[in-house]
This record gives C-alpha cells, structure tokens and sequence, in this order.
C-alpha cells in the first residue's frame, strides 16, 4: 500500500503550537464575518489565525451557501489551511457535501492527495457521496487517482471498487470497549463541556501533562472525550511516548485501545484484544499511526512487538511521516527491537522521505548518535 503521509508531523507540530489568544485586545477592530472564507480560499493561515483570536469558533461558521471555512480551504487546495480548521474544531464530513468530494476531484493529483491525507487521518467519512449519489472512491476512481483509491479503502471505503483493492483496512472494533484492566468501557457524561474545552484538552496532551492533569480533577469526564479530529488524550499521550501521563489517564478510566495498551506495554491487554478479535492487529492510532510503531514511540516494547509480528501485524506498516517502525527504533537506540522488526522482515535500508531527503533507518541512528544501534544496523546490512 502506498500512502501520502507527509503531513502527520505538521498536524502534530500545529497540535504542539502555542494556543490561539481569545483575546481581541491586539486587533482595533473586528474583522468582517467573511474574511474567513477569504482566507481559507487563498490559504492564508496567518490571517485565520488573527480572525481566530477574535471567534475561536472560527472554522464552523457558515456562509451564505451553507459551506464552512474547510470547504473553501479545500476548493483553493490549500493542505496547511486544513491543518489549522482541523485544529480549531472543523467538522471534517460537513455538509452540503463533505470536503473530502471536492479534494479527491482536485485537479492537481499531489495535492489531492495531500488534502484528502490530512482529512481521512483525522476522521473524515470515507464513505460520504455527492449529491448524485457517486461515492468519493468513484470520483477517485474516474480521475484515475489510485493513491486515493487505496487511502479511501484503507480507511474503511465501501462498496465499488473498493472489493477489488487490495490494501490493509483499518480496523476500530476494540478502540473504545475496554479500560486498562480490560473492563467493559461506558463512556462518561460529558455534563455540557464545550467541544471547544474537549479540543484543547486533547491537544494538551501532547505535551504538556501538568496541565492535562490540572483539567482532569476539574472535569474528570475528559479522560475519555474526543476532539473533533478523532483523538482523545490518551491517545495522544501514548502516540507522544508520554508513557507515564497515559498511564495516568489510563488509571483515571480512559479506554484503553490496542495501540494505546502497547505503548504502556500492556502485553497481558494486548493479547486478550487480539485473542478476541484477531483483525485488532489492523488498528490504527490517531492520525493513522500503525499499530506496530506503538512498540518504538515510548519505552521499547520488544515482547509485545514479538507478539504483534507473529500474530499478524505489519512491520512495514508507516508510522509518523513515511517512517516505518524500524526508523523510530534506530532513533532512539532500540536495538532489541530494531533485531526483532529486522527478524520480521523490516527493510534495513528503508528510505523516509525527511526534511533533508530521503533517510535510512541507519541514518536516522546516526543523527540521534545512537552508535550501539548504528552499528547492530550495519552488522545487519545497513547503509
């Protein structure tokens, strides 16, 4: 399967930014309602950005044909732009018809690719139809755009063509059934808590514990609440490699998936969710991190990886940008696991396409000067 995934690591830099003031004491006058739709039309994410200051609930305003912001960011082809209404809480599939028909028709077959990307790794429906009734994979299809054909399907698409494409399928059954300790999940009510507050509370997560923690003895409900771009805090913690704050929020009730319970090494969890159903092995994190990278993004988890490569699981599988696990093993000087995803077939000599050009696994090791695994890699064949 071959996927664009250049902007995973943008979206989590643009999680990790400083916050939007609320505060319009920097702008002398409020802006015009329109001017969002302006700025998203030409990608001007520094214009949203000040307009956001004076209206966090920026990305769901509508004009005067029922479109959100999104709508027009897609319509301009603008990947960034996207990134920021995702972040500010844009509903992905909103109607007339959901942005993701107009991206997977962009004239521009990278760009398409790019936009429906950053709009399928966050939870937009595959599924969704234009008004004549055509599927997103169909109007894929027609414009001959294969990439997007295999991202729709392995993102759940159904129906024509997507019988005949032959992609790994993400899999969700387990995501939110059960707690740490394997207890059936209920989720919590969320007394009113503005999907806003939820937002923040997940984007938190990704850096900034004592601040997670802080909002969860206020609204201990959060611990399982989802931000509008299909992640919950856990989630994000387990997907940062802050193991310890997920396995607080782990302790505080938050349901417990497989990636997340392979983060925390949860091996005994791990089993059981795959030993119940064995298509857990499919699962995706948020923003479409592959299960198998779970082992490398906290502590190295080397039995669990064991356990997921014999049962199944993907070792080629890409995790954050086109990194496969084995390029996060080899950054952080896992060698154990480094030999056991190599055992399992991983590419040695695997390129990712980085900031400098394409990069090795070798030479992700050398940068980080993790020399002990640089050279268990090159024993192994490593250039």
């Amino acid at each position: 399967m071959i996927l664009v995934m250049s902007h995973r690591r943008s979206f989590l830099a643009t999680l990790g930014a400083a916050p939007v003031a609320l505060s319009p004491a920097q702008t002398p006058d409020p802006p015009a309602p329109l001017d969002i739709f302006q700025a998203a039309l030409k990608g001007d994410v520094a214009r949203a950005t000040e307009l956001a200051k004076w209206n966090p609930a920026i990305a769901r305003l509508r004009s005067a044909d029922g479109r959100t912001p999104l709508h027009y960011a897609v319509e301009g082809g603008h990947p960034a732009m996207i990134m920021f209404l995702t972040i500010q809480g844009a509903d992905l599939s909103a109607g007339p018809e959901s942005p993701l028909l107009t991206a997977v028709d962009f004239h521009d077959r990278s760009v398409a690719a790019e936009m429906a990307q950053a709009l399928l790794m966050n939870g937009s429906d595959p599924n969704v139809r234009r008004a004549d009734g055509r599927s997103a994979i169909e109007v894929a299809q027609a414009r001959g755009a294969r990439e997007i054909v295999e991202m729709l399907v392995h993102r759940g698409a159904a129906g024509p063509p997507a019988d005949s494409v032959k992609v790994e399928r993400v899999y969700f059954g387990r995501r939110y059934s059960f707690d740490a300790q394997g207890r059936p999940y209920a989720p919590q009510d969320l007394d009113g808590l503005p999907q806003d507050f939820i937002n923040e509370f997940a984007r938190l997560a990704h850096f900034d514990a004592g601040r997670v923690k802080h909002l969860l003895r206020l609204a201990p409900s959060l611990a399982g609440a989802r931000a509008t771009w299909d992640e919950s805090a856990i989630e994000a913690a387990a997907h940062m490699g802050l193991v310890p704050l997920a396995r607080h929020l782990a302790d505080c009730g938050a349901p417990v998936s497989t990636c997340t319970a392979t983060a925390l090494g949860l091996r005994d969890r791990v089993e059981a969710l795959v030993g119940s159903e064995p298509a857990c092995v499919r699962e995706r994190g948020a923003h479409d991190i592959a299960l198998i990278a779970y082992t490398a993004l906290g502590e190295q988890q080397t039995a669990i990886a064991e356990f997921l490569l014999r049962s199944g699981a993907s070792v080629r599988a890409c995790a954050l940008g086109n990194l496969t696990a084995l390029h996060i093993a080899a950054s952080k000087g896992y060698a154990e696991l480094a030999d056991v995803l190599i055992a399992h077939g991983a590419d040695v000599n695997a390129a990712a396409q980085s900031r400098d050009g394409a990069v090795t696994p070798l030479a992700l090791a050398w940068k980080a000067k993790q020399e002990r695994t640089a050279q268990f890699l090159k024993s192994k064949g490593a250039r």
